[in-house]
């Protein structure tokens, strides 16, 4: 089987582990079958004409991580702004770091995408932008979306300003399946 196809068949074991009757599904059911009918992208494509990603589709990848990987403070505050308080969406591997992080609702909406989601009175600014930049267009990108789990919201009403600056940081341990 190749990369391809193994992507594609380990959607429906993803589907097992989000809730399926959310309409974010059905943007990632979308984005799945636009994956399976572009494929990776090839030389032919003018922003691939220079990168081919044919030896990458020869590795065996883990599509799922057999064990969450944990990073400690003293690991990753080198990474933060120093000296500076700020608001910190912190992932590893693309998982959530709640330990790391700090989040608010405190005037504006500095939080996980699945915190959004699950209230509706975010439904209206979700509905207007989530998916809404990405290229349908690009195999890459909806194979991002496809599998999707997690994102940071930022909501800032007109005229309000967060109280400190916002950090989204996005750490990899190397686990072959991140």
């Amino acid at each position: 089987m190749d990369l391809k196809d193994k992507l594609v068949s380990s959607f429906l074991a993803f589907e097992n582990n989000v809730d399926v009757e959310h309409p974010v599904h059905d943007i990632r059911s979308e984005a799945i079958k636009n994956f399976e009918d572009k494929g990776f992208p090839t030389k032919k494509e003018e922003a691939w004409k220079y990168t081919s990603l044919k030896s990458l589709q020869k590795i065996n990848f883990s599509i799922f991580p057999k064990e969450v990987n944990a990073l400690g403070y003293k690991e990753v505050k080198k990474y933060f702004l120093h000296e500076i308080d700020t608001y910190k969406i912190v992932f590893i591997d693309g998982i959530y770091s709640s330990f790391l992080s700090e989040t608010t609702h405190d005037g504006v909406d500095i939080c996980l995408m699945s915190a959004a989601l699950s209230k509706p009175m975010y439904k209206q600014v979700i509905d207007v932008y989530f998916n809404k930049i990405a290229s349908k267009d690009e195999s890459l990108t909806t194979l991002n979306t496809a599998f999707s789990r997690e994102g940071a919201y930022i909501y800032i009403p007109k005229n309000k300003m967060p109280k400190k600056p916002v950090e989204i940081l996005h750490f990899s341990t190397g686990n072959e399946a991140s």
